[in-house]
């Protein structure tokens, strides 16, 4: 009876080495078998897939459908840390990507008052800023400013001096 307990124990002993070989050598022959990758749908925009498309902070802002009213409140905006008046409202800090980014949103569209904007925009890329007094007052007029009361009006431009402390006041958490 020894000798059959030994033999069993043996031949098991043996299964389960090979059967461990076996299963070793599939188990690696499973992971070096190249993974059906799923197929997914890949949208475009402007021939660029989507999902390799950085969108900027400025285009989901200022997206490509943006309604005029929201250009030109934001051109006023932006104005005020070029110029003064007596009373401003709206604030919005004047960055190189934020008037290029709405520059290609105005060629874009079909806005009533675009020349205006291209004009206004154009020379604002190009960091020509003296004539934002006439800018200002522009699109001041055009959301109904009262000229009797002259109180949202610009004036002048600011100072390199006043429009760092406008920045300082205003603009100090962004980044």
């Amino acid at each position: 009876m020894k000798r059959k307990t030994k033999s069993a124990i043996v031949i098991i002993a043996v299964l389960v080495i090979f059967g461990g070989i076996f299963g070793y050598i599939k188990s690696t022959e499973q992971m070096e078998k190249p993974v059906a990758k799923k197929e997914r749908a890949t949208i475009t925009v402007d021939g660029v897939a989507l999902e390799d498309k950085k969108v900027t902070k400025e285009e989901l802002l200022y997206p490509d459908n943006l309604m005029e009213m929201k250009v030109n409140e934001t051109i006023h905006s932006m104005s005020h840390q070029k110029v003064k008046a007596a009373s401003q409202w709206g604030r919005e800090r004047i960055t190189q990507e934020k008037v290029d980014r709405l520059l290609t949103v105005v060629k874009m569209n079909d806005y009533k008052y675009k020349d205006l904007y291209i004009s206004i925009l154009e020379r604002w890329s190009k960091g020509d800023f003296s004539n934002a007094v006439d800018d200002h007052n522009k699109i001041w007029e055009m959301q109904g400013g009262d000229d009797t009361t002259n109180s949202g009006r610009a004036t002048r431009l600011l100072s390199p001096e006043e429009e760092e402390q406008y920045i300082e006041q205003f603009y100090t958490d962004e980044k």
